[in-house]
């Protein structure tokens, strides 16, 4: 898990988008975007698009408006900052290869992306294959009611969907692959992050993190988000980077709040830590009342979790008992934390669920959880 620690104030010079007078005036309920665009045409179809920056096209697009991005690859990051629809036609790509991290207010991001939904409500992103952008593919950022649909995201720095200070989102039927920091993010690093669904998604080879990450990054929470129906798999198999699990619910940040969400109906295995994995690490965290319900897990764990809890705050002894083999499910705890494990299908791993706490910390509710070639059906561990 990174974290990027950024206030997301957008400023009226966030980007120079080289508008026309006449483009500005225009603002049109739908625009086209075009490598072979031509200012002035009709732009009434790819034919006759009369931009070939996309960034323009928002600009010059009407709140509520459509901007079209027809066929061919844009060199470019692209910065949503009102209601509208960002359609791409298919073959509309978008590289961010090379392009200058964007600067937000007081900070500059860790990298480029190559899509930000930045400081809006009601927008709408589809149809993209996001390539090559050093952070993440798509960031939706301090922003509320956000769908984010059928893009294929592939070889970025960090993650493919970022959902950061967001809430009331949707992020389904995308496909991430190949991400160096993992495939879907839902974290807090700029505000609170709640009530977003990720669901009907691929995500697979992400090399050096988990398939979908729930993480604490501030203290602003993380509450309340649905993780549904994602095919999750072969995440976080490279050793030098940590591990990654198929789902992680998890914080390092004293007295945070990673709570209420929900993982279910997914498929996952082949990651490199457990197939789902909270980690609560320190003492005064608070992970209550998440669930994890109704999953297809298979082998997972493949690298080893080390789990590194600790005693207090400022501890940096890890008092925890590693688990190196095979798991379908993992709770690690330092902090008390209730969870409930439901009805999930577990086959093949050497535990079906691990559960870990310093002290009397870990009160998990399991019920008809089903399991096929598992060893140790439920291996309970206490530390002091």
């Amino acid at each position: 898990m990174r974290k990027i620690a950024i206030p997301l104030t957008l400023a009226a010079s966030l980007l120079t988008l080289g508008v026309t007078a006449a483009q500005a005036s225009a603002a049109t309920s739908t625009v086209y975007v075009s490598p072979s665009g031509m200012s002035g045409a009709t732009d009434t179809s790819c034919s006759t698009a009369a931009y070939t920056d996309i960034n323009a096209a928002i600009t010059a697009s009407s709140s509520g408006g459509t901007v079209v991005v027809c066929k061919g690859t844009y060199h470019t990051q692209a910065v949503v900052n009102k209601p509208l629809t960002l359609a791409g036609r298919s073959g509309a790509v978008i590289n961010a290869k090379g392009q200058t991290p964007l600067t937000i207010g007081p900070v500059t991001l860790p990298g480029s992306i190559g899509i930000g939904v930045l400081e809006t409500t009601k927008a709408r992103v589809s149809g993209f294959k996001v390539i090559d952008a050093s952070f993440d593919a798509i960031l939706v950022g301090l922003s509320s009611h956000i769908t984010v649909t059928g893009n294929v995201l592939l070889h970025n720095g960090d993650v493919g969907v970022d959902l950061n200070g967001a809430s009331w989102s949707q992020v389904t039927h995308n496909v991430s692959k190949y991400n160096a920091g993992g495939g879907f993010l839902v974290a807090d690093d700029v505000g609170a992050t709640s009530h977003n669904t990720v669901a009907w998604n691929v995500a697979s080879d992400n090399p050096g993190g988990c398939g979908v990450i729930v993480a604490g990054h501030s203290t602003s929470g993380v509450t309340h988000n649905l993780i549904a129906h994602n095919r999750i798999t072969d995440n976080g198999t490279l050793k030098s980077s940590g591990g990654g699990a198929g789902v992680v619910i998890a914080t390092e940040v004293p007295g945070e709040t990673v709570a209420d969400n929900t993982v279910e109906y997914n498929t996952i295995y082949g990651n490199g830590l457990s197939g789902v994995t909270i980690h609560a690490h320190l003492p005064g965290q608070h992970l209550n009342g998440n669930r994890i319900i109704d999953n297809r897990i298979g082998i997972n764990n493949t690298l080893g979790d080390p789990i590194d809890l600790a005693t207090s705050p400022s501890s940096k002894k890890n008092v925890a008992v590693a688990d190196r083999r095979t798991t379908g499910i993992l709770v690690g705890a330092a902090s008390s934390i209730k969870v409930l494990i439901s009805h999930n299908y577990i086959v093949s791993d050497h535990y079906g669920i691990f559960l870990e706490g310093v002290g009397k910390v870990v009160h998990a509710t399991l019920r008809k959880n089903h399991f096929r070639h598992v060893a140790v059906l439920v291996k309970r561990v206490r530390v002091s």
